[in-house]
């Protein structure tokens, strides 16, 4: 609301919620906020939750030293976030579950109330709002503001408040208990048909303006700061996390830079923290997409994801489906590497130049060396082969051209060239600004002064590969791709000797050829697949 004396004041509990226009006005003419939280019981906690509201990585810290930041794959995070609230409830705490998508909110619900149920029989049950059944004894949610349900003079049923239902009327009306105040009202029939739900597990955005003693979230790596701080903000006395790190298994998502390079479980966070969804005014939104930095990372993206549908439609599904069927009786367990999704595009890119089996290429490169003491053996055998011959090189230094085949192709030709183009365009454009910009970057370190050209060349790799921008690392976390692994090293090199450092001093980052002398116990020698030679394919391989 505006004041008299001419103040904008808005009371605001989310920084998901605020008008976009609010925030083009803090951001250009500036804002007094308050910053002291009461719902937490650890101040510690509440100091961590306000860093992770502004972005700062330090607020990140207090999670993990603290055991609040829990790994896995999806199905294991996803146990694991049951099982804790499980815990809580048998220990008498209000727990709730926060998940990203509806789907799993009602799986996890519907979880939640089989468990508490334990097949004991249901005399009367009421249908919710969700979709979900309730009886007496469960949790529910209440999902709109209504004064008219009153608990005191003061007090009425509001959106994120959770219940207890205590009884069901002939009607359909519900009376229930207050999770926190243990104030009673009775919910009637059409309320409780248009605005209620199951209070066990809430999506992320449905979790605002809920309060519990301890939250379970699960976070699959994709959310926003701002998701991220209203799951972290939900309980009184603990916060969990629960992140995937590791492939679902989708075969759409195996070409996306996060599979072809897996992340640390702070990597994750700290590419959360850096994804803002903060409302943005239509001239903020301009300029954000105006700018060639964020227009270069999905460019690349695009011209990347195109090499590998173009290659796997020109080989065919079933050529595909024998190579991710039959690679593991190459190599045991070769799938299941960090790798693997390089080496797979790798491996189709090269079927598409030579119309040879993938399985042929795999087999050549498996015969050479041994394999069981590689660390990552879908790495190393990336290495072993040959790079796709190109009509001319890859827009970026690390990133591949484009196959002649592919380039020869009456569709495929024109889209791939197109897309090659914008992206050496916007790398342009990214190489100008840094080189005019007065201000030093982030990752500059103190008395340090690099040359223009490295200055640029970094810039583009970092708004290539999407580092956050407070990243201070100048090239970012280690690249497991071969030609991407090298580009980096040749910028730490050149970066360094701008710096006058000794060969010595530079960071030396660990090559993925070089993971050869690591010596896993677990690992088995490679056997030879008495059915498939590189020199005679097994029946129905030829392309």
């Amino acid at each position: 609301m505006v004041g008299v004396s001419g103040w904008l004041v808005m009371i605001n509990n989310s920084p998901r919620s605020a008008p976009a226009a609010c925030y083009a006005t803090s951001n250009t003419h500036g804002a007094l906020q308050l910053t002291e939280l009461h719902r937490f019981t650890n101040p510690a906690e509440a100091a961590a939750s306000l860093a992770i509201r502004e972005g700062d990585p330090s607020g990140l810290e207090f999670y993990l030293d603290h055991g609040r930041v829990h790994v896995g794959d999806g199905a294991t995070t996803k146990e694991d976030a049951f099982s804790a609230w499980v815990s809580g409830r048998a220990a008498g705490l209000d727990a709730i579950m926060v998940a990203p998508t509806r789907d799993l909110v009602a799986e996890l619900n519907a979880r939640a109330r089989a468990h508490r149920l334990d097949h004991s029989p249901v005399a009367a049950e009421v249908s919710l709002a969700d979709g979900n059944r309730a009886s007496v004894g469960d949790v529910i949610i209440t999902r709109s503001n209504d004064r008219r349900l009153r608990l005191t003079a003061t007090d009425w049923v509001k959106n994120g408040d959770r219940w207890t239902i205590t009884h069901i009327s002939n009607g359909g009306d519900l009376t229930v208990r207050h999770n926190r105040s243990r104030l009673t009202v009775r919910l009637p029939a059409d309320y409780v048909r248009e605005s209620t739900g199951l209070g066990y597990a809430s999506t992320i955005h449905a979790a605002q303006g809920v309060s519990a003693d301890t939250m379970h979230g699960l976070a699959i790596g994709q959310e926003s700061r701002q998701q991220l701080y209203t799951m972290l903000t939900r309980g009184r006395t603990a916060n969990h996390l629960y992140l995937q790190v590791v492939g679902d298994g989708d075969p759409h998502t195996i070409i996306r830079p996060e599979t072809l390079g897996p992340r640390t479980a702070t990597e994750i966070l700290q590419q959360i923290l850096a994804r803002d969804d903060t409302p943005a005014s239509a001239t903020t939104l301009l300029r954000v997409l105006s700018d060639p930095a964020a227009r270069l990372f999905e460019a690349v993206q695009r011209y990347t994801d195109g090499l590998h549908v173009a290659a796997e439609q020109l080989v065919g599904p079933r050529i595909v489906e024998m190579l991710d069927g039959l690679a593991d009786q190459v190599v045991p367990e070769l799938t299941n590497e960090p790798s693997w999704p390089t080496l797979r595009a790798h491996l189709l890119g090269l079927a598409v130049e030579t119309g040879e089996h993938p399985l042929l290429h795999l087999y050549t490169a498996a015969a050479g060396r041994e394999l069981h003491t590689a660390a990552d053996m879908a790495a190393v055998l990336d290495w072993r082969l040959p790079d796709p011959a190109t009509t001319d090189p890859g827009p970026l230094p690390w990133l591949p051209g484009i196959p002649q085949a592919l380039h020869d192709h009456p569709v495929w030709g024109e889209y791939l060239a197109k897309r090659s183009r914008l992206v050496i365009n916007l790398a342009g454009h990214v190489r100008n600004q840094a080189g005019q910009d007065s201000v030093q970057p982030i990752w500059v370190s103190a008395g340090s002064q690099p040359d223009i050209g490295i200055i640029g060349e970094i810039a583009v790799w970092r708004a290539a590969n999407g580092i956050a921008p407070d990243d201070r690392r100048p090239t970012g976390a280690g690249q497991l791709q071969t030609a991407s692994a090298l580009w980096q090293h040749h910028l730490d090199r050149s970066l360094a000797r701008c710096n006058g450092l000794g060969r010595h001093e530079v960071r030396e980052r660990q090559a993925v050829g070089s993971s050869r002398d690591r010596q896993p116990e677990d690992r088995q020698r490679l056997p030879q697949p008495p059915a498939i030679r590189p020199t005679s394919p097994p029946p129905g391989v030829g392309l």
